[in-house]
């Protein structure tokens, strides 16, 4: 029997206060993973609401600081932290990231210890979290740090919504019955070698899975909550309204308009990586078409780029990796995976992440 799209008589605030009322059930431990975004922002506040109808105030906050991020987000998670309904955990642990230019990705760590950094960490974020010295953490690690904090069953809570992207789609509708509530692993890179950390106790929550922008920003403007001004620059800028760090693929295409949104930010990424400066000037003008030709016309081309323009072994690994995985997919329907689509997916650094097809509704 196939599944069908069926309208409920509800809205999607009543429905993420159920759902959070129902975690609140069901899980010993209850964590908000707040970035300083307005998505993590609203799903903080909600679930503060529900934690006093529990009577389980304060509510645990953790919050991972990714180091490029503007300062009036830090001033908005310092605000938080003080609050005295917020149990906040500050994370400042050096972090596996990629940076964008003119296509090519190479890695840098944030808080990396053998180099200056953007601004300091404050005195109260916790830098050791037990590992062994050297480690560097991956992106999607935060479950299995959260396990050795907090007991029991454990609902990392997060504002990942479904309209951002249709991976963030898939992964809210896979399932039937609490499709907001996934599992959660971990891979531990570093000086591990690369040695695998279930977090089996700890799974992701999405209460607000189901609600477009224009939800949050009214959940924002009707409780009056303190949000952090960069949105208010981005707004004025014409960019995109998120926190996040600006030299991944996404954002350093449009790298120029931290210039405008947050200059100090600005001045501190282009000390640390002057090529950001050539990112900024000729991402405009760079020849795709030309590229297309020499790589697009197959996915050996593709492969081809990947070897030409990716230095750090972590990221080609991967690439090489995503790559693979295409051309078997390939091989079944040739027509969703055509090779200059593809090129173009590498190029713009979505291999971080599962590739998906060209045409909607087909399966990676």
């Amino acid at each position: 029997m196939s599944r069908q799209k069926l309208y409920i008589d509800s809205d999607v605030l009543t429905e993420a206060r159920a759902r959070l009322r129902h975690v609140y059930d069901v899980f010993d431990t209850v964590v908000v993973m707040f970035s300083g975004g307005k998505d993590s922002l609203v799903t903080m506040h909600l679930v503060r609401e529900i934690a006093e109808e529990y009577g389980a105030l304060p509510v645990n906050v953790v919050f991972r600081d990714e180091e490029l991020i503007p300062d009036s987000v830090i001033r908005l998670v310092d605000h938080y932290r003080q609050q005295d309904w917020v149990k906040l955990l500050w994370f400042g642990v050096p972090l596996r990231s990629s940076l964008f230019v003119l296509g090519s990705v190479r890695e840098y760590v944030q808080w990396d210890p053998a180099r200056e950094h953007v601004r300091k960490l404050p005195e109260w974020a916790i830098t050791d979290v037990g590992d062994p010295p050297g480690t560097i953490y991956s992106q999607y690690q935060m479950d299995y740090i959260l396990s050795r904090y907090f007991r029991g069953r454990i609902a990392a809570v997060t504002g990942i919504r479904a309209s951002e992207s249709l991976v963030r789609y898939r992964a809210s509708v896979n399932k039937l019955n609490e499709n907001y509530i996934t599992a959660s692993g971990s891979l531990l890179q570093g000086v591990t070698g690369g040695k695998r950390y279930a977090a089996p106790n700890v799974s992701l929550v999405k209460p607000i899975y189901d609600w477009m922008e224009n939800d949050v920003l009214r959940y924002i403007w009707e409780h009056e909550l303190d949000y952090a001004p960069a949105y208010d620059s981005q707004h004025l800028a014409g960019v995109g309204l998120r926190v996040s760090t600006p030299l991944h693929a996404e954002a350093a295409k449009h790298f120029g308009k931290l210039r405008e949104t947050e200059p100090d930010l600005y001045a501190g990424c282009i000390a640390l990586w002057p090529e950001m400066l050539l990112q900024e000037r000729y991402w405009s003008e760079l020849d795709r078409k030309a590229m297309t030709r020499r790589y697009g016309m197959s996915l050996d081309g593709v492969r081809q780029w990947v070897l030409d323009s990716i230095d750090d072994p972590h990221s080609l690994d991967l690439a090489l990796s995503r790559l693979d995985q295409v051309e078997r997919l390939a091989s079944k329907r040739p027509e969703v995976w055509p090779p200059e689509y593809v090129l173009s997916q590498f190029m713009n650094g979505s291999f971080k992440r599962m590739l998906q097809p060209k045409k909607a509704g087909v399966a990676a």
